[in-house]
């Protein structure tokens, strides 16, 4: 048998691997598909005070996070990295872009209207925001928009 690494059965173990990967990635593809069919996406912008941004930084790290991750379909959540934003065209208003974002999916609008309001209202939310230091003061503006994947 020839035992050089070009061989068949070395041929064989790479054309196992490649399809192994291919079956792999259409699996992704199809959960991908059929898990967001119909689902929305909330963007959350907010504008915390910018003298507070560490503050609120290491209260989402070390508490809200924990929660809202456990409560919500949380796919992202990200906090200015201290980089010049980009802006092409007009500036929307003088307060600029905001410096938190995150998403949360949704089955729906409906789902999201009937849950929202009680995943902030129970006490274990109360216990986590209390630990937020400045608490609501902190929020310039909160700004919510929804869309659909294509």
């Amino acid at each position: 048998m020839n035992a050089s690494p070009f061989g068949k059965p070395a041929l064989r173990a790479v054309l196992l691997v490649f399809v192994s990967v291919l079956a792999v990635g259409a699996t992704w593809s199809v959960r991908g598909d059929a898990q967001d069919a119909g689902s929305i996406y909330e963007v959350r912008d907010y504008h915390i005070d910018p003298a507070r941004l560490d503050d609120y930084r290491d209260w989402a790290e070390n508490h809200g996070l924990a929660y809202l991750r456990q409560e919500l379909d949380v796919v992202g959540f990200w906090v200015d990295s201290g980089v010049e934003a980009e802006v092409n065209g007009e500036v929307v208003d003088p307060m600029g872009p905001a410096n938190v974002t995150w998403i949360i999916r949704w089955p729906s609008k409906a789902e999201r209207d009937a849950r929202m309001g009680t995943v902030f209202s129970t006490p274990e939310w109360q216990e986590v925001f209390a630990r937020l230091p400045g608490g609501g003061g902190n929020y310039k503006r909160i700004q919510s928009r929804f869309f659909t994947g294509l």
